[in-house]
């Protein structure tokens, strides 16, 4: 007897729990595991993801539901498509669509099929990193992309560029090169010469736009005074390859920017020694200076590269460029090459201009070598330069028409090998142009403020220059990356909770904003780095609520906001709000009075088993 009624106890417990556990299948528990750990794909978040992704045009993937077999989509019958391949693993098909029907409308179509699990379009991917096919890129650019095989160096002191190229290469944003003119005809860069549009024709004589300079089509010879930027020395020329020679064209070198739109500004000439001094050639004056500066500014350039200075203060120099920082202009200068005895100059005890003038827009660059040390020769300055940027052994366009190498000596066939602080800075202004182009909302001073912070920080530099560092384009370019797959879900009539895929590689924390049905939306919080999940309590029942989520730091800036999730609260009878979290026994009656009663039944066997038990004992007595 005590037997048969133990059994009976045991299979009487095992069969409590509440009704969502009984009604999981064999591996429901691990099933709900997943589902809890794989953000749900909707229409927003995949045409979210569209925004950044690459994928290939006229093709989709669409997942049918449990059951349902391919092709089911009565909505992919409406749109035309027809089926390539049956991907059995997933139950989905890779379609391909008709002429004329765009993967945005096909997805939103098959999205609102019953049938249908999710759409998707057919994304490309890549192996790791972005490498240019550039005949020199490897190994000779090291500082792109150092692999320890050129000239002694070391394996990863360099600026990280793959990485940064798996997030960008570069877009159509303006970099003036002030310096001696540019190649424009050099066949890797003669596709991201910059083109005044405004100027209706180059050899009419008028003055087209109005802007006081007649024909510039390509930019502006302050020192010849005319339109004819073309580089006679080939330092410019130099610099405008380490920002923008075209990258992945199977020819020559790739510029930190494959695609770029370089303005010419030539205010460097062949004066000769009477006006430039002793043993010097080239010079360019203040007023053709602050002219180019002026012109880039009207021009719409986003950042300017002065690979230039000299020993002299002058205020109206300072007034240029603090005019461009009203214009939200980015002023990168080269601080220098030190003096006669070939060693680096302090710069917080003798001046370079216009490295040295303390306005918010300037970044003043530091070289370092292919061992990440600074370069011997190259100014520095705890107080006054900024930054550090690879500038020795540097690889880059030089006019093919010169007799001789600006920087050997030798003639050379369009490329040579230059150091100096000169081509330090166009690294950096390299690097901040894919900034404004990928955080377009992003001030100057914040992506200033972002080349500083996410730098490589070196011990033969720290107490050296302000930040200590060298920049690395994938720390700053990767900083703020924004969230994805921002998914929400009701856990009660009071509480829904977010998850989302945390992108961003040196955010401090990640706001989250709501909205109440079509309100506004407001934020509601501020949580820690690397979170990826948020509860959201005390909400209303029977509500939807709207999210979204971005990636901040404190420099402060943010990144653009993810997509929107939603969900309902549920309403306040709701059973899985109060039938508990599965598997054990409630200790309290529930509101559907035909649980309520088995459950206060459970609950009271045990004594009743009791009770039974000491009967039994009292009869066999």
């Amino acid at each position: 007897m005590k037997k048969i009624l133990l059994v009976f106890i045991a299979l009487a417990l095992a069969a409590c729990g509440s009704n969502q556990t009984a009604g999981l299948s064999s591996d429901g528990v691990k099933s709900a595991a997943v589902a809890a750990d794989s953000p749900k794909v909707t229409l927003q978040s995949v045409l979210a993801t569209m925004e950044t992704a690459r994928y290939k045009e006229g093709e989709v993937l669409v997942k049918y539901k449990p059951g349902v077999s391919a092709p089911a989509s009565k909505e992919g019958q409406a749109v035309g498509a027809q089926s390539l391949r049956k991907l059995f693993l997933i139950n989905a098909e890779h379609l391909i669509l008709p002429q004329g029907v765009s993967v945005k409308n096909a997805i939103t179509a098959f999205m609102a099929d019953p049938n249908v699990e999710y759409a998707e379009p057919n994304y490309l991917r890549y192996t790791k990193s972005t490498f240019p096919n550039d005949l020199y890129f490897n190994p000779q650019q090291w500082a792109l992309n150092n692999t320890g095989k050129f000239a002694g160096g070391t394996a990863g002191a360099d600026m990280k560029m793959p990485q940064a190229w798996d997030i960008l290469t570069g877009s159509n944003i303006v970099v003036a090169v002030i310096d001696s003119g540019i190649d424009f005809n050099h066949p890797d860069l003669v596709n991201n010469i910059w083109r005044n549009t405004a100027e209706t024709s180059c050899t009419d004589g008028v003055d087209n736009d109005g802007n006081g300079y007649i024909d510039d089509c390509q930019g502006w010879n302050f020192a010849g005074k005319n339109n004819n930027p073309m580089d006679d020395e080939g330092h410019g020329t130099h610099v405008a390859g380490i920002i923008g020679a075209a990258g992945n064209n199977g020819v020559g070198i790739s510029g930190v920017m494959w695609n770029v739109r370089l303005m010419p500004l030539k205010f460097i000439g062949k004066f000769g020694p009477s006006v430039c001094g002793p043993g010097e050639n080239f010079c360019g004056s203040l007023a053709d200076e602050i002219a180019a500066i002026q012109y880039a500014v009207r021009g719409g350039a986003s950042v300017i590269n002065a690979s230039f200075g000299g020993p002299g203060f002058a205020q109206s120099e300072m007034d240029a460029i603090s005019a461009a920082n009203t214009a939200g202009v980015l002023f990168i200068a080269s601080a220098g090459n030190g003096g006669k005895d070939g060693n680096g100059d302090n710069n917080d005890l003798t001046p370079e201009y216009p490295a040295n003038y303390n306005v918010p827009n300037i970044i003043t660059v530091a070289a370092t070598d292919q061992n990440d040390r600074r370069a011997s020769f190259s100014n520095f300055g705890p107080k006054t330069v900024h930054v550090a940027a690879p500038g020795v052994y540097i690889l880059s366009t030089i006019t093919p028409g010169l007799t001789f190498s600006l920087c050997t000596g030798t003639a050379a066939a369009g490329y040579d090998f230059c150091d100096g602080t000169s081509m330090a800075a166009p690294h950096v202004a390299g690097l901040a142009g894919l900034l404004r182009s990928y955080y377009g909302h992003f001030s100057h001073s914040q992506v200033r403020a972002t080349i500083l912070r996410y730098v490589d920080v070196n011990p033969t530099l720290q107490g050296w220059i302000m930040t200590g560092g060298r920049v690395n384009a994938y720390r700053a370019l990767s900083s703020l990356l924004p969230p994805t797959n921002l998914a929400a879900k009701a856990d009660s009539s009071g509480q829904i909770t977010i998850t989302w895929t945390d992108n961003a590689t040196g955010e401090d924390g990640y706001y989250v904003e709501r909205k109440a049905g079509s309100g506004d939306f407001v934020q509601i919080a501020s949580i820690a780095a690397n979170s990826g999940s948020y509860v959201d309590t005390g909400l209303s029942a029977s509500t939807a609520y709207t999210y979204r989520v971005r990636a901040f730091n404190t420099i402060p800036a943010a990144s653009v906001f993810s997509n929107e999730a939603s969900a309902t609260t549920l309403a306040a009878s709701s059973t899985s709000e109060t039938s508990g979290g599965g598997g054990g026994c409630s200790i309290g009656p529930r509101k559907n009075s035909r649980n309520a009663f088995g459950d206060a039944a459970v609950m009271l066997m045990p004594l009743v088993v009791v009770f039974v038990l000491r009967a039994v004992k009292r009869r066999k007595k």
